[in-house]
């Protein structure tokens, strides 16, 4: 098994708005972890520590190891929650949990493309409805992302979840199913005047041409 990345932080004394302010103004991060068996411990997190964790591959679904001031290491640990300031966009907030790495839970795994299909060939727009598709699985089992072959889809086709090709031991977690990618052709608009022809026109707000192109976050 590949080792766990490490993300350090400090134990903090105490809780409340005049704490968490306090943290903040000296560029630090409250947070808090917790898990089943386990007390919760209230953390002081550098931002850049955070950041290692968030910009690996694998995002909010890392599985790694907490490193304390104290000496003591909490293993198992992934992203929870964590919130942005509404307007200076700066981290404020951070929710960590302890995992049990035997268990499945449910998280929300990117979706990509490969292939050109069809429809764009023919002037149509690849278009994601929905970026990411939620799997239940062990967090050792985690995929990076889920990539689907557009090659086949044809104007005004989609792709559903229930068709993507799930990794082995990884299990799709929705009730109803629900379209992931789709092929959006040009509308056409007929000029003033009986002998205009008609030309067409994208529709408002058509993303651009996303030819193997990984998904958005």
């Amino acid at each position: 098994m590949t080792a766990q990345p490490t993300l350090n932080a400090a134990v903090r004394e105490g809780s409340g708005k005049g704490i968490a302010r306090k943290l903040r103004a000296e560029g630090l991060v409250p947070g808090i972890c917790y898990g089943r068996g386990m007390d919760n411990i209230r953390l002081a997190i550098d931002p850049d520590e955070f950041d290692k964790i968030k910009e690996r591959p694998q995002e909010v679904n890392t599985v790694f190891q907490l490193s304390l001031d104290n000496g003591d290491v909490v293993e198992n640990v992934m992203l929870r929650d964590y919130q942005f300031h509404p307007v200076r966009r700066v981290l404020t907030h951070v929710d960590l949990i302890a995992v049990s790495m035997e268990e499945p839970l449910v998280v929300s795994v990117p979706v990509t493309t490969r292939g050109k299909a069809k429809g764009v060939a023919m002037g149509g727009r690849l278009r994601f409805i929905q970026p990411v598709v939620p799997v239940s699985c062990t967090p050792d089992n985690i995929p990076e992302v889920i990539s689907v072959d557009v090659t086949e889809l044809t104007p005004d086709g989609a792709i559903m979840a229930s068709e993507l090709d799930y990794p082995e031991n990884v299990e799709p977690s929705f009730k109803m199913d629900f379209a992931i990618i789709r092929i959006q052709m040009p509308r056409k608009k007929k000029l003033p005047g009986a002998a205009a022809e008609a030309v067409e026109e994208p529709e408002e707000g058509a993303a651009e041409e996303t030819e193997g192109e990984e998904s958005p976050e």
